[in-house]
């Protein structure tokens, strides 16, 4: 499972690609994921109703991955222990890792922060 994070959603948007295209050759070989706090993140940069709503349907057709009471407790953890560290990683980007920690899957991601925390798998660009 691959979460693709909001980053990479973002900079495909802004070079005037769509995400659903751009990704939709990768769907067949891995299962494409997503939590609240991605939707988010994209959703909320989107300028128009008509291209939201476009771009919320693709979301639907991801995997999706709750954040439960356990995701937040388990972000609350990581926070803590990444700060004792000396890394001040952002709140979303803990609990998008720890989604995929949970489901034992990846962040395709270009953000930094994330190779801070140990245990998560990060890819900069899809496997082959």
């Amino acid at each position: 499972m691959i979460l693709i994070d909001s980053c990479i959603f973002i900079e495909h948007l802004c070079a005037g690609r769509d995400p659903a295209r751009v990704f939709a050759p990768y769907a067949q070989n891995f299962d494409l994921a997503t939590c609240g706090v991605i939707r988010c993140e994209v959703l909320r940069r989107m300028r128009t109703p008509k291209a939201r709503a476009a771009l919320a349907g693709y979301f639907d057709c991801l995997l999706y991955i709750p954040t439960l009471n356990s995701i937040w407790e388990s972000a609350e953890n990581l926070l803590w222990e990444t700060d004792r560290r000396g890394f001040k990683i952002p709140l979303t980007d803990a609990v998008i890792a720890v989604c995929a920690m949970k489901t034992r899957g990846a962040v395709l991601t270009h953000d930094k922060h994330f190779q801070a925390i140990p245990g998560l798998r990060v890819l900069e660009h899809f496997p082959d």
